[in-house]
């Protein structure tokens, strides 16, 4: 019996063939195994991050560094005395001065252990055995001398296991052509910094025998220190201007910078004599310099002094190579002497940051493609009649 118009037909559904329904099985399988990958991987890269110190963490820790060093060194420091009236301008100062230190201190160490452990991954086994060693026992000393006055003997230690902690990452970092800059930075900034602390420790012994000859050869190894400290300030400034398009143009503002503020604060006008900035701004370069004095102008110290914190707050914001920026600020900062735990922690953290740059995947260079309407060089034409 024929259906009638008014009776619904059914549908029949297409019979599957076996080579389908297996194709489709496949399918299934593979998209129930794409979401599961893709969960690991999530999961391993949100671990990561959590761990892995970030560009954000390093730049919070560069910034209270900077502030410290202005702040704590140079400010709170050159304010009692410059002026009348300024009871509760200087007592604000030196409050913000020590938070700025303690922060520091605290991020930086953090931000320290979680760096060591985003460069476990370095094939080089003597910069991982002496990374472990020196920032165990590196930065305990660190947090205990955020709270109390540390012995000349326990500074000696700080400054052995920061300079040994950034010859031993100076090596990976020369290797590597992207982090190529930070180890060399690395390296000046260490043996500067070693030269330097030893000169200190020197005078130190020198004043308490009296020994004049001794002081004069502890003042001729600040001396060379110094020299370091110029060299490193220079090879960082000439790697800041070839970041950016206008970088020499920003260099040159800079040093011109530099040095109107030394001639502000050395022009004519006696640290202990004189008022207004000129007698503040004295005062505040003279708490930046350390000592013994070497034989040169203090007009030089004090302007490597002021260049060096200015080119280390430009290299800070510098994206590529990823971690060389930081490493290079960091440097700057670390270049006074491995004896001050502020100065040796940032000298740990540049050790860090050149070593992660060093184990930065370098991205492929893009080949330049044939224009559009012209063959290639060896592009074969076929033949017409």
């Amino acid at each position: 019996m024929n259906p009638s118009p008014a009776d619904p037909i059914e549908t029949v559904a297409p019979i599957e063939t076996k080579a389908e329904a297996a194709s489709s099985e496949l399918q299934s399988e593979r998209s129930a195994v794409v979401p599961a990958a893709l969960a690991r991987a999530s999961g391993h890269r949100a671990t990561s991050v959590r761990v892995v110190a970030t560009r954000f963490d390093l730049i919070v820790v560069g910034v209270a560094a900077l502030v410290a060093s202005v702040v704590g060194r140079a400010l709170a420091p050159a304010l009692p005395g410059s002026s009348a009236g300024i009871g509760s301008l200087i007592s604000g100062v030196e409050q913000l001065a020590s938070f700025a230190t303690q922060f520091m201190a605290v991020m930086g160490v953090s931000t320290c252990v979680r760096l060591l452990l985003s460069t476990l991954d370095s094939p080089s086994r003597s910069f991982r055995s002496i990374a472990i060693l020196s920032s165990a026992a590196g930065l305990p000393i660190v947090i205990s001398a955020s709270s109390r006055h540390l012995s000349t003997a326990w500074l000696i230690a700080l400054v052995a296991l920061s300079a040994a902690l950034g010859i031993a990452a100076a090596r990976p970092a020369l290797r590597a052509a992207q982090s190529r800059a930070a180890g060399l930075m690395l390296l000046t900034v260490t043996l500067g910094s070693m030269v330097s602390a030893f000169g200190r420790v020197l005078a130190l012994y020198a004043s308490q025998q009296v020994e004049a000859e001794l002081f004069g050869l502890a003042r001729g190894i600040a001396t060379a220190g110094l020299l370091l400290d110029v060299l490193s300030v220079l090879l960082a400034a000439a790697w800041v201007a070839r970041r950016w398009r206008f970088g020499a143009g920003l260099v040159a503002g800079l040093a011109s910078l530099a040095a109107l503020v030394v001639w502000v604060g050395s022009h004519g006008v006696d640290p202990a004599d004189g008022e207004g900035w000129g007698r503040f701004t004295a005062r505040a370069l003279l708490s930046l310099t350390a000592h013994p004095d070497p034989f040169v102008d203090s007009g030089l110290r004090y302007f490597v002094e002021i260049y060096a914190l200015l080119v280390a707050s430009v290299a800070l914001w510098s994206r590529r190579p990823p971690g060389v920026g930081e490493a290079v600020c960091f440097a700057l900062l670390a270049r006074v002497s491995g004896d001050v735990p502020s100065c040796a922690l940032m000298l740990m953290l540049a050790s860090f940051c050149a070593v992660r740059a060093s184990l930065e995947p370098v991205r492929p260079r893009k080949e330049a493609s044939p224009g559009v309407g012209r063959r290639a060089s060896l592009e074969v034409v076929p033949a017409t009649r």
